[in-house]
């Protein structure tokens, strides 16, 4: 869990599932295997290191209208604008990684009798497996709709008949161990160092509160996250005071509240297990050494979501008094940025080469006029190796964790508390019981860190829904969350969605002005993305009995 743990060989053989139908005869053969406690240990650590990876929450972004994918995301970029179909590699491998994930689970959960460990260890192992299935189990409803469900380990000719069960009958599920699990875990203010990224009462309860709100259920969204707002029974959380220094080193502050961690040995020096950030972060800084393929390119209508500091609109080239977390998000022409020092590059910086901070120009006749960019390699061109729309992703990139093959050891928060508070003053807004001295608890601080002025930080009053909507997206861009929001929104807008399984998002992706002889480039295709994922093709010819949804 803490950076510094590897994930143990002894369970890799798990790793080979890669579906619901298989059936891993290769595993546990040993009948002594769980006498040791470090094997225990292998199966907690593989059942996070396969529950959420950098991918996914990277990937995600492209289904929404703020990031534009390149040909190299193709399978995602065909499901945002429609034209995907039911054998699309994305649909697989999401439905494919959840159930592979389930099997881990399973075979830990079912074993728990035959384990040679504490009663204290045992109790908080079962719970943090009961909780990363709550998760999947989320992640699969949430895409999927109906899916198959077991709570232990199927056998090989049960994955070839079995048939969907009701999302409604999984959620009820997901609640009730969610709430489960909350009595075995520790609060965050009760494990130590070595233990961060491990889940605690703090991330059930928040995960609770996600999985009411991904089903517009507003009331039961409130009173779970006034769990973790209003007392500190669960865990303490609150707001670290810098947004920017909040995702270099604050992963593990008081504000987060569920990791996605990765490993490493000694530094940039050894990263045992990674992400990579050459695939979005500006070449210039990109320590492969040779340009990669930019995966991930925010669109203009992103950057004109984050407002001046006073709460007026910016025009799109005014990139200067914007809201503070906006200079955390994005890389925008003639802005600066830090420089990794685990590669010798070629870019002369402010301390040197390779060394400092350097601008970055995403607009071409910018960078040719510089005369110490000779080096660089980050204004449009229209090739893959560039942004596509003359922005780059930046959240989530500390040049001091990043090794000299462009891998990362950072930890990504997938749950924090900023997160809580919009689901909070949402639920609220949607119930009818925004209150100024709601706002004043959740909207307002997060505007106040945002350097906005205090006026805008004000309660408005009146109908909050879309300002509270647009919060959301500039507090979490670029987090992987926009998507979902887009998704319940469209069904809370219009229910037929969910029936029907239609487009739901028709809006273009556009990108900085300068690009394209002066107009702001569009992309080849409207974003039409369908409520439902479809049920993978492979898996319907394996199991007759899995009906298809709705559009598909």
């Amino acid at each position: 869990m803490k950076k510094y743990i590897t994930i143990s060989a002894l369970l890799l053989c798990l790793c080979s599932c890669v579906g619901l139908e298989q059936y891993p005869t290769n595993s546990y053969t040993d009948d002594n295997f769980w006498n040791y406690e470090e094997n225990v240990r292998a199966t907690l650590n593989l059942g996070y290191n396969q529950m959420w990876n950098a991918d996914r929450y990277l990937d995600n972004n492209i289904l929404s209208d703020d990031v534009y994918g390149s040909r190299h995301t193709s399978n995602i970029r065909d499901i945002a604008i429609g034209s995907a179909n039911v054998n699309n590699d994305h649909f697989r491998s999401e439905w494919s990684q959840c159930y592979q994930e389930l099997r881990t689970l399973h075979t830990g959960l079912d074993n728990l009798d035959r384990m040679q460990i504490s009663d204290e260890f045992k109790t908080r192992f079962q719970a943090e497996l009961r909780l990363m299935r709550a998760f999947t189990y989320l992640r699969l409803v949430t895409w999927f709709g109906d899916v198959p469900f077991f709570t232990t380990n199927p056998t090989l000719s049960q994955t070839k008949t079995v048939g969907r069960t009701s999302a409604a009958t999984v959620k009820a599920f997901i609640h009730s161990e969610l709430e489960a699990v909350i009595a075995d875990l520790p609060k965050n203010t009760e494990i130590p160092a070595a233990e961060n990224g491990r889940f605690t009462k703090g991330t059930a309860v928040a995960l609770n509160a996600r999985a009411y709100l991904l089903d517009n259920d507003f009331a039961n969204c409130a009173t779970w996250c006034a769990k973790l707002i209003d007392s500190d029974e669960y865990g303490h959380y609150e707001l670290a005071p810098d947004y920017a220094a909040l995702f270099t080193d604050g992963h593990y502050g008081p504000e987060s509240i569920m990791t996605i961690e990765f490993a490493t040995n000694d530094g940039t020096a050894d990263i045992v297990r990674g992400w990579n950030t050459g695939r979005y972060v500006p070449n210039s800084i990109c320590p492969s050494g040779s340009q990669e393929i930019v995966n991930y390119s925010p669109t203009q209508e992103l950057v004109d979501a984050f407002l001046k500091t006073d709460g007026t609109v910016a025009a799109d080239e005014d990139y200067d008094g914007r809201d503070l977390r906006f200079y955390s998000t994005i890389a925008y022409n003639g802005c600066t940025l830090e420089i990794p020092e685990a590669e010798k590059l070629g870019l002369v910086g402010s301390e040197g080469a390779g060394k400092g901070t350097y601008t970055c120009w995403t607009k071409a006749s910018d960078e040719i006029k510089d005369s110490d960019a000779s080096h660089h390699k980050d204004s449009y061109t229209g090739d893959d190796t560039r942004t596509a729309t003359g922005y780059y992703m930046i959240k989530n990139f500390d040049a001091e964790t990043v090794g000299p093959n462009g891998s990362s050891f950072k930890s990504l928060m997938e749950i924090r508390f900023a997160d809580v508070l919009l689901m909070y003053a949402e639920s609220m807004q949607e119930t009818g019981q925004m209150t100024e001295a709601i706002w004043n608890k959740t909207i307002k601080p997060i505007r106040e860190r945002a350097g906005f002025v205090a006026a805008y930080c004000a309660y408005p009053g009146g109908d909050l829904r879309q300002a509270i909507r647009n919060e959301r997206r500039c507090e979490l861009a670029l987090e992987g969350r926009r998507v979902f929001d887009l998704r319940r929104w469209a069904l809370l807008d219009n229910p037929s969605y969910a029936s029907t399984g239609a487009a739901y998002l028709t809006s273009h992706a556009t990108g900085a002005p300068f690009l394209d002889d002066g107009s702001n480039i569009v992309c080849n295709s409207p974003y039409a993305m369908k409520y439902w994922f479809p049920i993978p093709q492979h898996e319907r010819d394996i199991n007759k009995n899995l009906t298809q949804n709705p559009g598909w």
